[in-house]
């Protein structure tokens, strides 16, 4: 029987007969969206479950120094209007984007240690109330997957009318050609089993188009066709500081 491991892909257990009735039933279906549906999650190997998750200090010294100096230079160079900057409005406004990168880096990893804070809280309240066991299945942090789609853990924050939620999102199931052809590689299944999951797929050969436009004969014909379907995106403006 598959078993779930700590990684984020998990080899569940399908009713393929309750698949087969969707997929008559709406012939418009998607394959992988009905098999993500009817999945079943196993019961977690114990050789393979990830320790119980811990909250990790990510945010530095160094990471809150920069928050605290942003008071002193942030919002300093205003213009006033259209004009070139002098040197050291340049060198005011490169200080001031140094920590406020460093800051949003602080901010975000204090971010990511208050999920995770709040998601290991989840999991020891589902430890306290029995709702788990060494069979629930988990993520590949540790923490486990007991919520459901629409069906979030729910956390109040006292006097405050809101409250935390862990969710989770709908799973998600895709058909690896990688697999397949593996499965096929090691004589696992038959070239007519291979050919019957894939189909022959056309895709634009640029060694083709390199050769033939620099061939004399097609190069004309070749110009026109490129012409007619070479896309080309502008490249985005942005701002960065570079170097030292």
């Amino acid at each position: 029987m598959p078993t779930a491991t700590a990684t984020s892909e998990i080899t569940p257990v399908f009713d393929f007969d309750q698949a087969v009735v969707a997929l008559r039933k709406d012939s418009g279906a998607s394959l992988t969206d009905v098999l993500a549906e009817l999945a079943k999650l196993p019961a977690a190997d114990p050789q393979d479950r990830p320790k119980p998750s811990t909250a990790v200090e990510l945010v530095t010294d160094g990471l809150m120094k920069s928050i605290k100096a942003i008071p002193d230079v942030f919002g300093k160079i205003k213009p006033g209007g259209r004009r070139a900057l002098a040197a050291a409005e340049l060198a005011s406004l490169q200080a001031e984007k140094d920590e406020i990168d460093t800051a949003i880096k602080a901010l975000t990893k204090r971010k990511d240690e208050i999920h995770a804070m709040v998601s290991v809280h989840f999991d020891v309240l589902a430890e306290k109330q029995k709702r788990v066991d060494e069979g629930t299945p988990q993520d590949k942090k540790g923490h486990y997957l007991i919520a459901r789609p629409g069906d979030p853990e729910t956390a109040p924050v006292k006097g405050s009318g809101r409250y935390f939620t862990r969710e989770r999102s709908s799973d998600k199931a895709a058909l690896s050609h990688e697999r397949l052809l593996a499965l096929y590689e090691e004589g696992k299944i038959t070239r007519a089993e291979y050919l019957a999951f894939t189909a022959t797929q056309r895709d634009i050969d640029q060694e083709k188009v390199r050769r033939q436009l620099l061939s004399r004969t097609r190069r004309q014909r070749t110009q026109e066709i490129l012409d007619e379907i070479t896309v080309v995106t502008p490249g985005r403006l942005s701002i960065n500081l570079r170097g030292k």
